[in-house]
């Protein structure tokens, strides 16, 4: 009788892992950090609200108001999303990208913000499509220590199988 109970607790607690992983859909990965993978041009183009440094700093400037070392973007926007279905496009984003994509079959997303968290990791939580709107929804690897810092551009990159989607929405929970 033991026996039969615990096969049903293991057969039971493996169907809920099972289920509970099929939010993400369309064999969808998430790259939490690509910053370093991406043109250091298409990065400037695409300013987020974040801190930067300023080009026109001097360290040890004499004068008497130097400028500041970092500058704060407040006119761009808070995140900027794209969808990347051409290799010749993504070629032109990622310069350094070591992963491959199969653009007969994939595509690539990438989701640019402002983030304060550098030592930690975002996960994708769940995948929906409606209409030609894909929803991603990723969510903040928790952590109880004091890791905060000044704004940042951080970027993620999404590779799954392609779709034919007209937008997409990246959703933090």
């Amino acid at each position: 009788m033991n026996k039969k109970i615990i096969l049903i607790a293991i057969c039971t607690l493996l169907c809920l892992s099972i289920l509970s992983g099929c939010n993400v859909k369309y064999n969808a990965v998430m790259y939490s950090r690509v910053e370093e993978w991406i043109d250091e041009d298409f990065l400037r183009e695409n300013r987020v609200k974040a801190y930067y440094l300023n080009d026109d700093y001097v360290e040890d400037d004499d004068s008497d108001e130097p400028p500041e070392e970092y500058i704060y973007d407040k006119n761009s926007p808070s995140s900027r999303s794209f969808i990347i279905t051409e290799e010749n496009q993504f070629k032109n984003i990622f310069t350094a990208c070591p992963i491959s994509v199969d653009f007969d079959k994939e595509m690539v997303l990438l989701h640019i913000f402002g983030d304060m968290y550098p030592y930690r990791e975002y996960y994708l939580k769940k995948t929906a499509l409606e209409d030609k709107t894909l929803k991603i929804y990723y969510k903040l690897e928790y952590s109880n220590k004091k890791d905060a810092t000044m704004p940042f551009q951080r970027c993620m990159m999404v590779k799954l199988d392609r779709l034919d989607i007209s937008d997409v929405n990246f959703i933090e929970k």
